[in-house]
């Protein structure tokens, strides 16, 4: 047989040949047709015919362009008519001489057209050659050939298209015959040949796939078993294993010869389970059902030959075989992943437990600390109301700011394991953001001032009350701003506050912390995040923290459903940003904003009111700040109208001291601006001041102010008014006893401030007092100053007068303005020696009161 398959091939292999000799010389004889054709058709001139006549239509258009131009002028040149005409006659010695009309059968039409030719030449020619009055005059004539010779030209381009059109057609059907011979002629022959070689390869192949099919596929099976990593199981439909792989050896410990044969439940099924497998064998034996095959992979437990049970992770499939269904199934030894897995779940929950246990630990802690730190903290106060010896204010003023230091540092902890521990609350009441992050930027603007930095405050007065904790807000920021003051010398800061509007009375606050500062390395810049992370690359550690700052800000910000983050570059600053989601609430009545500095009590850590003090005068100011800093109040200078308007405008404060006469822009004038327009606008506005006459209050009051203080007030008098705002009013305090008419001091005056200051506190009020007055008082005995500005001047002077308990120097500078007030010229310089033996009085028992 393997002759005969051998001769039978080399038989139609020479018929073959011989077809395919026969074929190439047919082909042969068809191609020269075919090549004789395309000859002809690509020596036509047709396309040069077309392209001579086209051209000498052109040049016969600009040789009639240049006629009816020359025509239509009263001189024309006529150089450019000759210039065409010259093109014109060279371009018809191609045409005259009819030679490639003569190839395409196109002379008998070309033959007229000739004609007219050369008679135009004949006419024209004389004309161009001759003068130009000749030229000139046979213009419209010649014009007029030009035309008709045109339209002769255009139809004879016609016709000579069609001409070649007819021809073309004709050899493009000789052509197309010709191929198509050509094709039939290749596809029968082609046939053939796939005929004849389908026939040869057929039974010169039949045999040898039949072969080649079982040794490929038994081979690869083979290697696929023999090498796969898995174990690889072959079993029949009785349980008893066809195949048994080398992996499968190894992860076992049987050999193939002894698991050949065996039945799986005998094998490698523990015990316990062989009741199940065999239930199972017997219900897809008599019920087709499979509950494990093709069900992916499963783990479950298997035993080795020394009965070690392990864990196996395995596939089944199911495949028809010659003597029915076989079982193939892949499995896995992860005996070591369960183990590592076992070992990492325990590790997890031994460092959960320990971070519990700090959490818990770190908490306890705090809590215990803070108990005796607040109540050193409160002693330290009260040694310090007492201290009289500077040594001592000094010790004790470094104690308090340790003490705070120190009860920062524990809230900070504290912060950090009530979150983690999921015991932080979080607040839900409305507030104003423009106050709240005002007050955080003028807390921090003198420490910015010592390292000649700037603070900026960019936000809008247009900024809508929102809802959500604003104690925990305004911690984030002020962590911010801290940071950036203790990293910029020389620079600035700038806090940003956007508020997007989101729909469903939500908005999105967008608030950033610019600074100039010295910048922080990108692969640092998650870390400042982290607990107790400090980076300081230049400053050498001059700035204290715990490092836990931003990490609190961080677990705040996604408490409260926002993120935050930092962009920075190296010796250029950095940006810290928070986006915070939060509520818009109600505009009619938004709750005055709480800072990251809480509202306390007073006396307690943290202002009660938040105030706005307008006052020229320093020494006024100075007594009326620590004034305000022992009742517990936060207040807020500002030395004219003019700034005060500007403060009161971009701050809600509780309540705004304003004095009336002021430089710049007067009380009354400031009071308006603010009643007008900006975030204090509906705030309480008290006059202070030393006008006493009931029309001039009623005229304060009409103005747009509340209250009224006048000058000298006590401690007490103020303490009254401000409960006013904050609390219902308390039972007035004793009256005390009446002062003598002439007392060079006001001896209640002279108690209140030593409670309000000290004995510090009122030696450098005096000392201030002093200097100004002395200064006040050459600028009044100046000859050039007006009676408006000498009226002014008194009122200044009866105001710091009364603001130290100079009682009998008040009553005269105050009577010196009303006389003034009232047209009196010559009181002051009556009233001359008066003015110097009463401050020599007042200067003489300032000085031995600072000296008691």
């Amino acid at each position: 047989m393997p002759s005969v398959l051998r001769s039978r091939p080399r038989y139609l292999r020479n018929v073959l040949f011989g077809f395919m000799a026969m074929a190439v010389g047919v082909l042969a004889v068809l191609s020269a047709e075919v090549r004789h054709e395309m000859r002809l058709f690509q020596e036509e001139p047709v396309d040069n015919v077309h392209w001579n006549l086209t051209q000498l239509e052109l040049d016969l258009v600009l040789l009639l362009s240049a006629a009816e131009l020359a025509l239509e002028r009263d001189e024309p040149p006529l150089d450019e008519l000759r210039k065409r005409f010259d093109l014109f006659y060279s371009r018809t010695d191609l045409v005259r001489q009819g030679a490639m009309f003569e190839r395409l059968d196109l002379e008998m039409i070309i033959r007229p057209l000739i004609a007219r030719l050369d008679g135009f030449l004949q006419r024209a020619t004389p004309l161009i050659d001759g003068s130009d009055a000749s030229l000139r005059a046979a213009l419209p004539a010649l014009v007029e050939d030009v035309q008709t010779l045109r339209m002769d030209l255009r139809s004879l381009s016609i016709r000579t298209v069609e001409q070649y059109a007819t021809q073309a057609d004709l050899r493009r059907a000789e052509l197309a015959r010709l191929l198509r011979q050509v094709a039939a002629t290749s596809a029968a022959l082609l046939i053939l040949l796939v005929a004849l070689l389908g026939s040869v390869l057929y039974l010169n192949r039949q045999a040898e796939r039949k072969t080649a099919e079982v040794l490929r596929v038994s081979s690869r099976l083979q290697a696929t078993v023999a090498t796969a990593l898995d174990g690889v199981i072959v079993a029949g439909l009785d349980g008893r294993v066809l195949d048994f792989n080398q992996a499968a050896e190894r992860i076992f410990g049987f050999s193939r010869d002894e698991a050949i044969g065996q039945g799986l439940d005998r094998l490698i099924i523990p015990a316990r389970h062989v009741a199940a497998h065999e239930a199972g064998m017997a219900r897809m034996r008599d019920t087709g059902k499979k509950k494990v095959v093709d069900a992916g992979r499963i783990q479950i437990t298997a035993k080795r030959k020394s009965g070690e049970e392990f864990p196996v992770e395995m596939s089944i499939t199911s495949n028809s075989g010659p003597d029915g269904m076989i079982f193939i199934a892949f499995l896995r030894d992860i005996s070591e992943p369960v183990a590592n897995e076992r070992a990492l779940l325990a590790a997890r929950d031994k460092a959960l437990a320990a971070e519990q246990a700090k959490t818990n630990f770190l908490a306890v802690m705090s809590h215990e600390m803070r108990t005796p730190l607040n109540g050193v903290i409160a002693a330290i106060e009260i040694v310090g109301r007492k201290a009289v010896d500077p040594s001592q204010a000094k010790f004790v003023r470094l104690a308090q700011s340790s003490a705070k230091l120190l009860l920062r540092h524990v809230n900070d902890v504290l912060d950090i394991s009530k979150v983690e521990a999921g015991h932080l609350a979080l607040s839900d009441s409305p507030f104003e953001l423009a106050p709240m992050l005002a007050s955080l930027t003028d807390v921090l603007r003198p420490v910015a001032a010592q390292k000649a930095t700037e603070i900026e405050l960019d936000i809008g007065p247009d900024l809508p009350p929102v809802r959500g904790d604003s104690f925990r807000l305004g911690q984030i920021v002020q962590n911010l701003l801290s940071n950036a003051v203790k990293f910029t010398d020389g620079g600035k800061v700038v806090l940003k506050a956007v508020l997007h509007p989101q729909g469903g009375g939500m908005a999105l606050l967008d608030l950033s912390v610019t600074d100039s500062g010295i910048g922080i390395a990108p692969e640092d810049l998650e870390r400042v995040f982290e607990d107790f992370v400090m980076l300081d690359p230049s400053y050498g550690r001059t700035d204290a923290g715990t490092g836990l700052g931003l990490a609190i800000s961080r677990r705040l910000a996604e408490a409260m459903g926002g993120q935050i983050g930092a962009e920075s570059e190296i010796g250029k600053g950095s940006r810290f940003w928070l986006r915070l989601p939060m509520r818009t609430a109600d505009p009619a009545a938004p709750a005055p904003a709480e800072s990251a500095r809480t509202t306390a009590k007073p006396g307690a850590d943290g202002p009660f009111l938040d105030l706005l003090v307008v006052e020229d005068n320093a020494t006024n100011r100075t007594v009326m700040e620590e004034m305000l800093r022992l009742l517990g109040h936060r207040s807020t200078l500002a030395v004219d109208g003019r700034e005060g308007v500007t403060k009161a405008r971009v701050h809600r404060y509780d309540a705004i001291l304003m004095d009336i006469s002021m430089p710049v822009m007067d009380g009354m004038t400031a009071t308006g601006l603010i009643r007008a327009e900006g975030l204090s606008k509906d705030s309480r506005i008290i006059a202070v001041t030393a006008h006493t006459m009931p029309e001039e209050l009623e005229r304060f009051r009409g103005a747009g102010m509340d209250d009224c203080l006048t000058k000298p007030m006590t401690i007490r008098d103020l303490a009254r008014t401000l409960a006013a705002i904050s609390a219902p009013p308390s039972p007035p305090p004793p009256a005390a006893s009446p002062q003598p008419a002439d007392a060079v001091l006001d001896a209640l005056r002279i108690e209140d401030l030593r409670q309000a200051l000290g004995a510090d506190g009122i030696r450098r009020t005096v000392a201030q007092f002093l200097r100004d007055t002395t200064a006040t008082m050459d600028r009044l005995r100046s000859t050039a100053s007006s009676p408006a500005e000498a009226r002014a001047l008194c009122h200044e002077l009866a105001g710091a007068a009364a603001m130290v308990g100079a009682a009998h120097l008040h009553r005269h500078f105050a009577g010196l303005e009303a006389q003034l007030r009232n047209g009196d010229a010559k009181a002051l310089a009556a009233a001359q020696a008066d003015t110097d033996r009463l401050w020599a009085d007042a200067a003489a028992a300032l000085g031995a009161l600072t000296k008691a």
